[in-house]
């Protein structure tokens, strides 16, 4: 398989997920590409098909979406490509943009994971996750800059639960309860296929390209754990 560094498929994924409107329920990344899933929109959602689905009658659901991504892409020079998986029970859509290595697959919200989705106003989480795979690119673009090289890390998206909900839920006014998420999108890298050498060039590009008063903070061994407003990024290992 064809690979590109992780650093420009994460860029792609990041433009995605801004230009598609999604939170990422499932976040999967390397160097061989990205695979997202998010909820359709509510627009898509408004009419909700009935199968057995066939070339004839196509969920519209799907449809309405497949409209929307590529009226979003229209002004891009990559084409995707769209594939209607309507074999289950509830259809989906398989969006995948070839060039870049991301697939994105659409569902609807009884097929998605049990993870807690943002109120629909509520850009702040998916924000905060943008922003913390912002901080990997950065970080794998001053690692090839000093070494000449990508590290062979990969990534996963994950959400447990976070202690300080419930206070933190107490500690707002009621109408603003709803855009605390009671799990803490976290990016867990993998870097166990790295060199000691790879992990501690990489380990300095963190620290280098860190914001101002961005905490690093050590997790196990020789890992590291930092924040991007409500997300986090680390390395348990």
């Amino acid at each position: 398989m064809r690979t590109r560094p992780l650093a420009s498929i994460l860029e792609a994924t990041c433009d995605a997920i801004l230009d598609l409107t999604l939170f990422p329920s499932v976040l999967e990344a390397d160097s061989n590409g990205a695979y997202v899933l998010g909820v359709m929109g509510e627009d898509a959602l408004r009419t909700r098909s009935r199968g057995p689905y066939t070339p004839e009658n196509l969920p519209s659901e799907v449809v309405s979406t497949i409209r929307f991504a590529a009226l979003r892409w229209s002004v891009k020079p990559e084409r995707p490509e769209f594939t209607i998986e309507g074999g289950g029970r509830w259809p989906r859509l398989l969006m995948v943009l070839p060039h870049s290595k991301v697939s994105i697959r659409f569902v609807v919200p009884e097929d998605a994971p049990p993870i807690p989705q943002p109120a629909p106003h509520n850009a702040g989480p998916g924000g905060d996750i943008r922003l913390a795979l912002e901080f990997v690119v950065r970080t794998l673009d001053a690692t090839r800059m000093r070494t000449g090289k990508e590290p062979p890390l990969s990534l996963r998206l994950g959400f447990p639960e976070d202690p300080d909900y419930d206070s933190k839920v107490a500690s707002v006014p009621d109408e603003w309860a709803d855009l605390i998420l009671p799990v803490i999108p976290t990016i867990q890298l993998d870097r166990r296929r790295c060199s000691r050498g790879q992990r501690k060039a990489h380990d300095d590009a963190v620290r280098t390209v860190a914001y101002t008063g961005q905490t690093i903070d050590p997790l196990g061994r020789h890992g590291f754990t930092t924040w991007l407003g409500s997300a986090r990024v680390q390395d348990p290992h």
